[in-house]
């Protein structure tokens, strides 16, 4: 993957896990960030390169996704955490700071409640996993899905998958978690979650109902809920620079994040 505006390029890898070998993405330099993809697969938005130029993002391609093997043990929501622990443990080899984006961000609360050493701070970008069941599943009409997905689709970067690629990540999510959109279990035990936790909506998001991050806050014992404004569900593309600024800041300052962020020097 090449840069994006002038962020750090991403190359690719591979990671022999107790699972099977799983590829990988990596990109930038300093403190290492996991990043746990959504249902469109691995991809390089602006946003994430930017991100890369003060942290090192590893991107693993979760099982399925992008034409890859299917591998039969990684067969669960709760087994994609297990294969990010497993990655942070053999890749990475230190703890790491986590980001979920939608598909992954159901994913990515399950690595910090089943392997809470492995996680440092935690980001859950428009999470999927925890829509009311009074709202429907989101549309999987493509003109709909694109308006939901971006509020600036003239700043979407050309489409590097095929029609096909894309067709089977899509089948990818009802392995994962069938026709759920709602995970009773896991929304049972986010109290049991002490990742210090920053969640972040789009205000012009058109998949995930605000219900969903709201209930997240609630729950989560440790949690901000930011709304990125002038955004939909692909905050990354729509607004890259406040992305990469407000997750830097976080990953940095952690509790202070939102303290004083435009305070003067004394």
């Amino acid at each position: 993957m090449s840069d994006a505006d002038e962020g750090a390029p991403f190359e690719r890898g591979t990671a022999r896990l107790s699972v099977g070998e799983v590829p990988y993405w990596i990109g930038g330099a300093g403190r290492p960030v996991l990043y746990l993809h959504a249902a469109g697969g691995a991809r390089t938005t602006q946003g994430l390169a930017l991100l890369a130029r003060n942290r090192r993002v590893y991107m693993p391609v979760i099982p399925g996704f992008d034409d890859t093997p299917i591998l039969p043990s990684v067969s669960t929501m709760r087994d994609i955490a297990r294969l990010g622990a497993d990655f942070i443990e053999t890749v990475i080899g230190e703890p790491a700071d986590v980001i979920g984006q939608s598909f992954g961000g159901w994913a990515a609360p399950w690595l910090a409640l089943d392997h809470a050493d492995a996680v440092g701070l935690l980001i859950l970008e428009c999470p999927a996993g925890f829509r009311p069941r009074s709202h429907p599943s989101p549309s999987s009409d493509p003109a709909l899905r694109l308006r939901q997905m971006f509020a600036h689709p003239e700043r979407r970067p050309p489409e590097t998958k095929s029609d096909e690629t894309l067709t089977r990540n899509r089948e990818m999510l009802h392995r994962y978690h069938g026709a759920e959109t709602r995970d009773g279990a896991l929304i049972d035990r986010l109290g049991e979650i002490e990742t210090l936790t920053l969640i972040l909506l789009g205000t012009e998001d058109g998949r995930m109902p605000r219900e969903s991050v709201q209930l997240l806050k609630e729950r989560l014992p440790r949690a901000f809920l930011v709304y990125v404004y002038d955004a939909a569900h692909s905050i990354e593309t729509d607004q890259p620079a406040r992305f990469a600024n407000l997750v830097e800041d976080f990953l940095t300052r952690g509790e202070a994040f939102l303290v004083n962020q435009t305070a003067p020097s004394p």
